[in-house]
């Protein structure tokens, strides 16, 4: 191989290319938009989904859990102790939101996860200052200590390094900070501080809590599985189960367990971004090719000239590569502008807990480059093929004017339809996720959002130690709410009526236990959020202490747990597991059902009882926090500042964070409509793209054809049937590929639908629409994209074409 011989090409190549730089520039562009786009969904997938979690061999750490919900109950933990395939078992609890008291401001909420004591050795996690707790601290009632994130740290202490032995005062009371959590810190739920939490007291509570083990040396999570499975079965018939004894428990590795909640999603992303590229790939195999086919008459004289298959490919991969080096410079300015809207959209610490943002990694950029240089490869082999292609003689007889062969116009368009058909598909997928934003837009979730405020405390046990405690906290906040100018009811619920329930079994003889969701509640809570009454009457203040014990229940509990007339039946409530007599309640109202977690999902069935008829020893051990709402009058956003000062005057030692729940109600969906976002985006990139084919194909056959536009002129043919038979072809071709992407897209989206978990209605239904501004859409962009060539043939006069050589 004559090295010179190859620098000369390649130099040859090059000087041609950026001499007129309009090819090498469109070409790089298109190869830009899907590059950039896949490398920034590369990069986000590493971060958030394939990462593992930033502790010591975290391969070997498993999860262990009671079905799909991966609890357990505070009173198992000790039967996983001595298991042969754990090294060690550690649990920690979900994070509650707690008091932070700061001398001279008002109490500031902080979000606080309890763990057990070998909870950072199992996870073999290394403070970045400090120590773990001590077994004093573990014990109840023993000394109260506190280890900061990295972050609270940095934020509260300005990362001072003589914090410990420094004293925060959570609830009342002071505890001693300990140590400080390292910067690369992750886990899957968001904390700001983490605090000693006492097993005993957890099984006092009947707790739930989420536990993990580290594997011992030689054992697998199946393995481990069968040794949990056994141990905890053996233990809930020795301890009557009862219902619980046919339970299943899981145990699987911590890292697919993070990525379970993100899986689905980011598949339907990486198939979209992937369709971009390969929108891409064929965009630019097309252009090669057209490129080819303009240069057929200089490929056929050196063709002619005996010049070696070598020479005329290292001309066009010299080309391929410049193109491509240009596309990864424009690909990483798309990325990095992609990467930056995610970091400001995506990254909210509710969703991604201690992941501080998105980069761009080397190895993601080195996947990204070898992607381009191979799309790029593969267009210069196609482009090749036409350039030593038989009909070199003929490209060499017709002065280039010929056109292109029967073979590489098929091919070509061929790719056109392809583009097509890829676009549509995916600005169907895009239409589907932007009718199910909307849906939640609009969702119909059984209360009025726009006229209602609410508010969020956290009563602890320290403050309000009993249910007399805690009763009156909810009275004295409802009168100062009343109080309010302009508020027209209020009311409390011990959860929050959107996106969350506390689930209570039913005494029953079925082999499964019958769970539904238990709300208390007090005031004119549900009148407050515009619940109908369906049947009987509303609950009131003549349902107190002493009274008659009283429920409602919505239509969903009445569908699956009553038959024939629900006033006045009876309702059981289990409540052995935390040590009490059954709770015997009677139904006195049907109220219209809330779609707690969606407008996809069936509202689960529920029961409400006023707080003052639970049982006293129950309401301290399962309230960690009360939602008061009130419906205003004015604009809810006017009334923040009030309703805190109420909360304030009621609670002085509580935090409160008033907020419209009209907002919280968007919040609540803001991942669909950022979904739908990313692929209205992608969407729009391939219509893009597809457009751009297009054009290329029509333009070089129009400019191929030019004497036959000058023999149609000179016969009497007009401009207007010039244009016509131009726009007829390039129509015909984009309603071809539509239809197979109308055909394909469908398809895609029937796979889709159980992402959307139901909210877009019928699937059918949904896609006729969808279809419809699918198809008009790629028509109008097939239409726009052929423009420019048909008023270039429309407008040549047929002197000027047939005096082309």
């Amino acid at each position: 191989m004559n090295l010179t011989v190859v620098f000369r090409e390649l130099w040859q190549s090059w000087r041609a290319s950026l001499r007129r730089p309009g090819f090498v520039l469109l070409a790089g562009f298109t190869l830009a938009l899907g590059l950039g786009l896949s490398v920034a969904m590369s990069a986000m997938v590493d971060t958030l989904v394939l990462a593992p979690p930033p502790f010591e061999r975290p391969g070997r750490l498993v999860d262990i859990g009671d079905g799909a919900q991966m609890f357990l109950r505070a009173r198992w933990f000790e039967a996983l102790q001595g298991l042969p395939a754990l090294h060690s078992v550690a649990y920690w609890t979900s994070p509650a939101e707690t008091n932070l008291t700061v001398e001279g401001q008002r109490p500031e909420s902080v979000v606080v996860t309890g763990v057990s004591g070998n909870y950072l050795p199992t996870l073999g996690v290394h403070l970045a200052l400090g120590r773990n707790f001590t077994a004093n601290e573990l014990a109840r009632d023993g000394p109260r200590a506190v280890i900061l994130t990295y972050g609270f740290w940095r934020q509260h202490y300005a990362g001072q390094r003589d914090v410990l032995g420094k004293t925060l005062q959570l609830d009342g009371r002071n505890y001693t900070i300990a140590g400080v959590l390292p910067e690369r810190w992750r886990w899957i739920a968001p904390f700001d501080l983490l605090v000693p939490a006492n097993l005993q007291d957890s099984i006092q509570r009947n707790r739930d809590f989420s536990v993990f083990a580290r594997l011992a040396d030689g054992d697998s999570p199946q393995q481990a599985g069968i040794e949990v499975q056994v141990r905890l079965q053996h233990w809930l018939v020795a301890h009557g189960g009862g219902q619980d004894d046919h339970r299943v428990f899981v145990t699987r590795p911590m890292a697919e367990d993070w990525r379970m909640g993100l899986a689905s999603i980011f598949a339907v992303l990486i198939f979209c971004t992937s369709m971009v590229l390969l929108l891409a790939a064929v965009n630019i195999t097309n252009l090669m090719l057209q490129r080819a086919i303009l240069r057929g008459h200089v490929h056929a004289i050196r063709n002619a000239l005996g010049a070696s298959l070598f020479r005329m490919a290292l001309s066009m991969l010299a080309e391929g590569v410049l193109v491509a080096a240009i596309g990864l410079a424009m690909a990483l300015g798309i990325a990095w502008i992609a990467l930056a809207w995610a970091n400001a959209t995506l990254m909210r610490p509710e969703w991604f807990a201690f992941v501080p943002g998105i980069t761009l990694t080397p190895g993601v950029f080195v996947l990204g480059a070898a992607i381009g240089l191979l799309v790029m490869l593969l267009a210069s082999m196609v482009a090749l093929w036409r350039a030593r292609s038989r009909h070199a003689v003929r490209e060499l007889v017709g002065g280039g004017r010929s056109g292109p062969s029967v073979a590489a116009s098929r091919f070509s368009r061929g790719l056109v339809l392809l583009q097509a058909a890829l676009g549509t598909m995916l600005l169907m997928v895009a239409l589907l996720f932007a009718r199910a934003e909307q849906a939640h837009a609009q969702a119909q979730l059984g209360i009025q959002s726009d006229r209602v405020i609410g508010t969020t405390i956290a009563p602890s046990h320290a403050l309000y130690p009993d249910a007399r405690a805690i009763q009156a906290l909810v009275t004295q906040t409802l009168n100062r709410l009343h109080a309010v100018p302009g508020v027209k009811q209020a009311g409390m619920f011990i959860t929050s009526p959107l996106g969350s329930a506390w689930t209570m079994r039913l005494q029953s003889d079925a082999p499964r236990p019958i769970l539904v969701n238990y709300q208390m509640v007090a005031g004119e809570a549900l009148q407050s959020l515009g619940v109908s009454l369906r049947q009987g009457r509303w609950l009131d203040a003549g349902d107190g202490t002493g009274a008659a014990p009283v429920a409602l229940v919505n239509e969903s509990f009445v569908r699956h747990r009553l038959h024939g007339n629900a006033l006045g039946q009876q309702v059981t409530i289990d409540l052995h597991d935390y040590g009490l007599p059954d709770q015997i309640v009677t139904v006195v109202g049907v109220v219209a059902d809330i779609r707690t977690y969606g407008p996809g999902y069936p509202a689960p069935p529920s029961i409400y009882v006023p707080v003052s008829q639970v049982p006293p020893q129950l309401l301290p051990l399962i309230v960690y926090r009360l939602h008061f709402e009130a419906s205003v009058a004015g604009a809810p956003a006017g009334y923040v500042r009030a309703m805190r000062d109420a909360i304030h005057g009621a609670a002085p030692m509580l935090a409160a964070r008033a907020r419209p729940l009209a907002d919280r109600v968007r919040s609540y969906f803001a991942p669909w409509r950022v979904l739908s976002e990313i692929l209205g985006a992608l969407a729009v990139t391939a219509l893009l793209l597809a457009s751009l084919g297009l054009y290329a194909v029509i333009s070089v056959d129009t400019q191929a054809r030019i004497r036959e536009w000058g023999v149609r002129g000179a016969l009497g043919a007009s401009p207007a049937q010039l244009l016509a038979a131009v726009l007829r072809k390039g129509l015909l071709q984009t309603a071809l590929g539509t239809g197979a992407g109308l055909a394909l897209g469908w398809g895609v989206s029937h796979v889709m639908q159980h992402v959307l978990a139901g909210t877009v209605g019928q699937i059918s239904t949904a896609n006729v629409a969808n279809a419809a501004f699918a198809l008009v859409a790629v028509l109008v962009a097939g239409v726009v994209a052929s423009l420019a060539p048909e008023l270039m043939a429309a407008r040549t006069p047929p002197a000027t074409a047939l005096s082309e050589d």
